[in-house]
């Protein structure tokens, strides 16, 4: 059932290509019966195999190959993967717009018996936006093909046993049931594409016992990516070739599953006749959570060839695949019921997850250790975990985490004696908690039995809205906010006062000193005359540019790239253009300083969204370290010890400072065009803008579906928008902001009239602008013509022209990259400032 992702399913489709990847299923084992039927040299094909496995010296495993954003790919490596020996594959087609993808396998018994309604099924789910990617069974029909010509039918452990004559009836077969669905949809107006062959790599899984049977170690794109891209539904048949040629058969689930560890689709959908997975009763069970549940059925006398195979590989996909996702095993009549009913009627198949805590035999202390790794970014053996053993065996601190250690915490006791316990620290892999529904699920489980309380500071508000979500009750304070669960009202009260009152975290208290002084000292001797620049929020659009940058600056060098989501790898993997060893670190408001410190940072690029940057501001303004701050998000725009950091009017004072806020990309625009006429207005500018759906960032949503965009333009927030309060605010007077999101990815255009106090000729108007920015390299002024988006798009400059007068009442266009002068060439533009350096520094290599 998918009721469990709803919100996945609403969600809008990202505005670049997905990366869509391949795992290598070399380690896959297959379990066989003692009694199966076994292939001898008597039966008649023994050379044959023998021939095939002359060609199999080794399986081939996949590794990960990085693609741009720009393309789909359709590889990478599997997760603990030991083969040594690794082959590079990647295939990139480049798409025209996305596509959430969803896996459906169809068993063969509802291409036979139900065929008008799986195609209602499929045309319903690409109606609601959802791509569908078919992978079709035949195993009835083969059956009454091969009974036909009197051949057996023969299974071991759920896996057909494919002989050759079996072989060439099963090729004829699945062909015909593929063109049976290609055909009822291309009839019913959805467009379609058989693809029979050239999916599946695979080598013989054992030929001796099954024939021609091929476990699956490689999945080639080209046909899929073709279909994708066209907008064709690919119907595809589960038959594979070996490197040589040699076709083989696959089981469909095997297939369905192999290709979803792939793709990582956003469902994955297996539609039957039986509408779900029936236990020993013959009753449709309506969950299964397998980290709690496969154990135990696994041993169940019911449980025996398909549905032991299928459990199996159920398992190993959900294994590798994101937690959020789920396997929904219904019938075409009941599709959408499952999809969003509160209650379905098929069979839903979940990770699940199981908690251990430190005491648990299944604990693993080095995956526990990884974690607080990772989430908190302190690595190189700074933690004494040697210390925390010792804690962790003496009950000074206690330890949790889920089956699959990407959430975890440590809690020690509120108060001796006490029932309720202090949460210390909580830890994430992907450090989302603001944003996963699974790491909500997850510590609720953590909670459910016992009573917790922790604070959050009132100044995180990302954090503060997510604990609310897991906590059973919370109270505000003006430092900090209290959370608990399962506190007895009677006890609130004390246990609040007491959970005040605790200091530092554990950890700080067992983290090795960082680097010594004389370290320290090195470090600022091996700067060879270049400052040393983080990043924090390095991926997106803008972390990009920003890289980009910093990379082509003379002066500056990129010494921390932080990204939650990409720590640990190299900085190569998101930005293969850069020439460098660095690593993705981990960077978070409680460590922001003793990165500063030991890094001899001298100015942070905060490039993350709204209403995050102020813990990591906080940290730093409590510690010694005082490096320049560049702020692109709206956090500080409004506060005056920040400067505003708009350089062509400001540059004075933006380098007697060290806390810039850097401007809003619209804001850039519409400020430069207005600052020369500011006391000449009569009443508040209007000002039309559409920007590139770039600007609407990375994370999915209505302003950067590109499904929706085409030939469409959206317009949202049409009062009160953050940068008509910007630019009222650095004006000292009002104006009226309305903002539009285009189909095209990057550029504004503002389109900005204004009511004079006394009359102008186009002339005055124009000479009124060039001389006000007659200094200014980045300002350009079109005397004669309309700017245009495309014109300015990917360059540092703003342009302004367009110029329409009409007595007192003034009209001009503007023109400027949001990703560059309305972000990172401005971003850089006041670090070089601050930093007393050239201030178009590796900008005006690119003018």
């Amino acid at each position: 059932m998918l009721r469990n992702s709803n919100k996945l399913i609403k969600s809008v489709i990202k505005n670049e290509s997905t990366l869509l990847k391949c795992k290598n299923n070399n380690q896959r084992v297959v379990n066989y019966s003692s009694s199966s039927t076994s292939i001898t040299s008597g039966n008649g094909i023994y050379s044959q195999i023998k021939k095939i496995e002359e060609f199999v010296s080794k399986k081939p495993s996949v590794t990960k190959v990085s693609s741009s954003s720009a393309t789909i790919n359709f590889n990478t490596s599997k997760s603990g993967s030991t083969n040594t020996t690794a082959v590079d594959y990647s295939k990139s087609v480049k798409i025209k717009d996305q596509k959430q993808i969803v896996l459906v396998k169809i068993g063969g018994g509802v291409i036979e018996s139900d065929i008008s309604s799986l195609i209602g099924s499929l045309n319903f789910l690409k109606k609601i936006g959802l791509f569908p990617i078919v992978v079709h069974g035949g195993g009835p029909q083969l059956n009454a093909e091969l009974a036909a010509a009197g051949e057996p039918a023969e299974y071991v452990e759920g896996l057909r046993v494919t002989p050759p004559s079996v072989l060439a009836i099963a090729q004829r077969v699945f062909l015909r049931e593929n063109l049976k669905i290609v055909e009822a949809l291309e009839s019913s107006g959805t467009k379609a594409r058989p693809v029979t062959q050239g999916v599946y790599q695979a080598t013989p899984l054992d030929p001796k016992l099954y024939g021609f049977v091929g476990n699956v170690t490689k999945i080639h794109t080209d046909a899929l990516a073709s279909c994708i891209t066209n907008d064709y539904v690919p119907v595809i048949s589960s038959l594979a070739m070996t490197p040589e040629g040699q076709v083989l058969n696959i089981n469909a689930d095997v297939a369905a599953l192999e290709l979803a560890k792939s793709i990582n689709p956003l469902k994955i959908l297996f539609i039957n006749t039986t509408a779900g997975m029936k236990d020993g009763d013959g009753k449709v069970m309506q969950h299964i959570k397998l980290d709690e549940q496969y154990a135990d059925l696994m041993k169940q006398p019911w449980v025996k060839h398909g549905t032991k195979l299928k459990l199996k590989e159920f398992k190993s996909c959900l294994d590798v695949l994101p937690p959020s996702t789920s396997i929904t095993i219904t019938s075409p009549d009941l599709l959408m019921k499952e999809l969003f009913a509160k209650d379905g009627s098929g069979t839903t198949v979940e990770r699940g997850e199981v908690m251990h805590s430190h005491e648990s035999p299944s604990f693993d202390e080095t995956k526990f250790f990884a974690l607080i790794e990772k989430s908190t970014g302190t690595k190189g053996g700074r933690i004494d975990y040697q210390q925390l053993k010792t804690d962790l065996s003496k009950g000074v601190v206690k330890a949790f985490v889920n089956s699959h250690y990407t959430a975890g915490i440590l809690v020690r006791p509120l108060s001796s004696g006490s029932s309720v316990s202090y949460v210390d620290q909580f830890f994430f892999f992907n450090n989302s908690i603001q944003s996963t529904e699974d790491s909500e699920s997850v510590f609720k489980k953590m909670f459910e039995n016992s009573s917790y309380i922790w604070k959050e500071s009132s100044n995180n508000q990302l954090n503060n809205e997510w604990f609310k979500k897991i906590a059973t009750g919370f109270i505000t304070g003006a430092t900090n906010n209290i959370f608990w669960t399962n506190i007895d009202t009677n006890k609130i009260e004390n246990s609040i006062k007491e959970c005040l009152s605790q200091s530092s975290t554990y950890l700080s208290g067992i983290t090795k000193a960082a680097s010594s002084k004389s370290a320290s000292e090195k470090l600022l001797q091996d700067k060879n005359h270049k400052f040393r620049v983080g990043l924090i929020g390095a991926r997106g659009f803008t972390g990009g540019n920003l890289v980009r940058l910093i990379d082509g600056h003379p002066n500056l060098e990129l010494a921390i790239a932080s990204s939650s989501t990409n720590f640990g790898k190299p900085i190569t993997t998101e930005f293969p253009q850069l020439k460098s060893n660095l690593k993705f670190d981990n960077v978070k408001p409680e460590n922001i300083d003793i990165f500063t410190r030991d890094h001899g940072i001298d100015g942070w690029f905060m490039a993350l969204p709204d209403k995050i940057s102020s813990p990591y501001i906080q940290t730093l303004e409590n510690s010694s370290e005082s490096p320049v701050l560049v702020d692109l998000s709206s956090d500080h725009r409004f506060n005056e010890k920040w400067t505003y950091g708009q350089p062509e009017t400001n540059r004075a004072a933006i380098k007697e400072s060290k806390l810039i806020a850097n401007p809003g990309c619209y804001a850039t625009g519409m400020f430069l065009t207005l600052k020369p006429f500011v006391n000449d207005l009569v009443t508040p500018p209007s000002c039309f803008g559409i920007s590139g759906y770039s600007g609407a960032g990375s994370k999915p949503s209505e302003k950067n579906d590109p499904t929706r965009l085409s030939d469409n333009i959206l317009p949202y927030k049409l009062v009160q928008h953050t940068h008509e309060l910007e630019v009222s605010h650095q004006l000292g007077s009002p104006i009226y902001f309305m903002p539009h999101v285009g189909q095209f990815f990057q550029g504004i255009t503002l389109t900005i009239s204004m009511e004079l106090k006394y009359p102008m000729t186009k002339e005055q108007v124009v000479e009124r602008y060039q001389k006000f920015y007659q200094n200014e390299p980045l300002i350009k002024i079109d005397k004669d013509g309309i700017p245009e988006v495309k014109s300015n798009s990917g360059k540092h400059t703003v342009t302004i022209g367009g110029f329409a007068v009409n007595g007192n009442h003034l009209v001009v266009v503007t023109t400027l990259d949001n990703l560059l002068k309305g972000a990172a060439t401005q971003a850089l533009q006041n670090m070089n400032i601050c930093l007393g350096l050239d201030e178009l520094a590796s900008i005006k290599n690119e003018l």
